[in-house]
């Protein structure tokens, strides 16, 4: 759908040219909305590759922005299987899901939305708001008006911390190994087992999971596809900084490059997939050629929309990776901000979506609470025991994560 001629008086700002800035960037757009992206970093955010699953939520924003989507945005996923510690299955059940990967989505958005448009090395410092609009800044000295300012800019959101220091990012006590690398690599006898479903190995304090995502290219043919997996494991602040030092002794508080993960570490834990894992699951993790660390944080704000300003995505709710919803729910906020900003009680409808977007932001955060449970440290609450003992059970682990139907989840904790 071609742009909406522009009209006077609307245009915004948006902060963060990432998942969630696209989104409302190209609906706001196709709503005759002058739109100008401004991203820190440079167009290497295309080639980012975690795996994500999608919901009706990622689905609904393309249709309003007017998207038609591609016959196949991902991997078929047709259900799920756990294994235990020898192999042997603890559960199976059906689930259709499609699972893509955070860069075919990307670069399905970008293509969508004028390069004239999207600035990339702008680094946001600060924004002034008057009766006349907002201003933003940014540290090459460039100033920017508009008549909203729209933070999209990640979990460490440059904007809330401007506007909402005290929401700040909470360490969750422990953190994921992660792999993305060619399927072609796994044995024929894993990957048959393990194809076109999400598989899962349950460990103790943690889980692994695994599927297949689009590969190189966003090419989704048998043979060119990556397989993306994650182990979360526990590790309390001091593990969390050893494995995001180097062995110069550099430490990378935002995430350390994969090239300079410590050796010793990176073989402790091949070292430990065999005394924990599936066997179908050491094989995977034996053929992954290169593996990095994610710390696992959760964060709340306790609100989206100050003056002229809002606050979407992650930069808004950051909830544990469990819930599967990061991009789902980036593209639900995009979408119902961009129709709040198109009525003519602007200030009621914004009202409005951000009483909603908090609740579900507070949901989401306790769903992924609850599926991390018995992750984190032992407790000697018999209820947190109690949850976390239900938490770590196969079935609940197979049906809840990442659930292809998050709606009831979510309700039920809509009101706590």
């Amino acid at each position: 759908m071609p742009d909406t001629p522009a009209v006077p008086g609307q245009r915004a700002i948006i902060i963060g040219g990432s998942m969630a800035g696209l989104f409302c960037g190209v609906l706001l757009r196709a709503a005759g909305w002058e739109v100008d992206i401004y991203e820190r970093a440079g167009e290497e955010l295309a080639s980012r590759g975690a795996g994500i699953a999608t919901h009706d939520e990622l689905y609904a924003a393309f249709v309003a922005a007017g998207i038609d989507l591609q016959a196949e945005m991902g991997v078929q996923s047709t259900g799920r299987i756990v294994f235990d510690r020898t192999g042997a299955v603890l559960g199976e059940c059906a689930m259709p899901q499609i699972m893509t990967s955070w860069g075919f989505v990307f670069r399905f958005l970008r293509a969508r939305f004028p390069d004239a448009h999207y600035h990339s090395g702008y680094s946001f410092e600060d924004l002034r708001e008057d009766s006349a609009g907002v201003e933003a800044r940014f540290s090459n000295g460039h100033t920017v008006r508009a008549d909203i300012l729209i933070g999209a800019d990640g979990t460490r959101s440059t904007v809330r911390q401007r506007l909402l220091p005290q929401a700040a990012l909470d360490y969750c006590g422990y953190f994921a190994w992660r792999g993305l690398f060619d399927e072609a690599r796994v044995p024929p006898a894993v990957l048959e087992r393990v194809a076109c479903r999400m598989a899962f190995s349950a460990t103790p304090r943690g889980h692994w999971l695994g599927y297949l995502v689009a590969g190189p290219n966003d090419d989704l043919t048998p043979g060119g596809r990556w397989y993306n997996w994650g182990w979360y494991r526990r590790g309390d602040a001091d593990a969390l900084r050893a494995h995001l030092t180097d062995t110069d002794g550099r430490h990378y508080p935002l995430g350390i490059p994969h090239h300079r993960m410590h050796p010793a570490l990176v073989g402790a834990m091949r070292r430990q997939a065999h005394e924990e894992l599936a066997p179908p699951i050491q094989r995977i993790v034996e053929a992954t050629p290169t593996a990095y660390i994610q710390a696992i944080y959760e964060l709340a704000s306790p609100q989206m929309v100050m003056g002229r300003t809002c606050l979407i995505g992650d930069a808004a709710f950051t909830a544990r990776p469990h819930v599967g919803l990061g991009v789902s729910k980036a593209a639900e906020d995009a979408r119902t901000l961009a129709a709040a900003l198109c009525v003519p009680d602007r200030r009621t409808a914004l009202a409005n979506w951000e009483a909603a977007r908090l609740r579900y932001g507070r949901a989401a955060l306790r769903w992924g609470q609850d599926l991390g449970s018995y992750i984190a440290a032992d407790t000697d609450d018999p209820a947190q025991r109690e949850k976390a003992d239900y938490y770590r059970r196969a079935d609940t682990l197979l049906v809840e994560t990442a659930a292809n139907e998050p709606g009831p989840y979510l309700e039920a904790r809509m009101g706590r």
